[in-house]
């Protein structure tokens, strides 16, 4: 009778409206979008850039879905297509137009949304719009990252992988002609190891309070500065070598931490089936001979 009771006690603590609320974490996201004049006009001409900008929408709501997200789309009057996009989406997003801004130079103009409310949100999400992130354990892994790494200025990237031909492709690992891996820094975290590479891009980045704070307190001397390869690639990663090393997950765990680019243009421009970095469910070496023998 006494556990009975004891058991009752307990019950009641979890009674509905009772239970402790633990408070979400607030995510800013920017969203650099650009379409031509035209494909902002016809559905038609712009039905590839919506379906890539729906499907990345659609891997934020999944990914931020226990956390309180805002999603903002960095864009030009006339140069986006979000009116084409699903009711629900369209409810959940904000349009930013910038009129007087550079289309090439968008993915820097985000930068000063995100020092205008630093004080306001947790996490600050950059991400072009044909990246699809599907990992609710995002700020999981970057609070541990943070927390674990050692080094106070190190951020985590997510590597980039393209869907072609049946094979998952690294694009970020292949398209670099000289991979420099265990030249430079690496790190490992509960048996997960990190490093830094010599093409660290992923168009996608995502700072702690904490981190936004250290940038705006670097200056940030390579905003609107064409840092490497042009300034799409400058604003999206290159500017935060300024005050960060950029690490992302080590080739012998590359899908820990992962995005998807929504095309396949690198994996045609540099196809290497043979690479380590490209991966296949299927034996094609085995599909290959039988094609050969019929």
């Amino acid at each position: 009778m006494m556990l009975f009771y004891q058991k009752k006690s307990i019950i009641k603590l979890f009674q509905e409206n009772e239970q402790p609320q633990k408070e979400c974490p607030k995510v800013f996201v920017a969203v650099a979008h650009i379409t031509s004049v035209e494909e902002s006009k016809n559905p038609e001409k712009g039905a590839a850039k919506i379906e890539r900008l729906r499907h990345t929408i659609d891997g934020l709501l999944a990914s931020f879905a226990h956390c309180e997200l805002s999603i903002s789309i960095q864009t030009l009057p006339n140069r986006h297509v979000t009116a084409y996009l699903p009711e629900y989406q369209i409810k959940c997003i904000q349009v930013q137009e910038y009129p007087e801004c550079d289309p090439m130079f968008v993915g820097f103009r985000h930068q000063e949304e995100f020092v205008e409310k630093v004080e306001e949100f947790d996490w600050f999400l950059f991400i072009e719009d044909d990246i699809i992130l599907s990992d609710a354990f995002t700020l999981e892994k970057l609070e541990k990252f943070n927390r674990q790494s050692g080094y106070e200025n190190a951020i985590l990237y997510p590597n980039r992988y393209e869907m072609y031909q049946g094979t998952k492709r690294y694009i970020d690992l292949t398209i670099t002609r000289s991979l420099l891996i265990n030249k430079l820094s690496s790190v490992e975290i509960e048996g997960v190891k990190f490093a830094e590479f010599n093409n660290p891009h992923a168009a996608f980045y995502c700072l702690s309070r904490k981190q936004m704070k250290h940038w705006i307190k670097s200056g940030r001397l390579f905003k609107n500065q064409i840092v490497d390869v042009g300034p799409l690639e400058s604003a999206a990663t290159f500017c935060l070598l300024e005050c960060f090393s950029i690490y992302k997950p080590h080739p012998s765990n590359l899908n820990y931490f992962e995005v998807r680019h929504y095309d396949s243009k690198y994996s045609k421009l540099y196809p290497e089936p043979e690479s380590p970095y490209t991966l296949s469910a299927v034996d094609r070496s085995s599909n290959i001979a039988m094609v050969e023998n019929s």
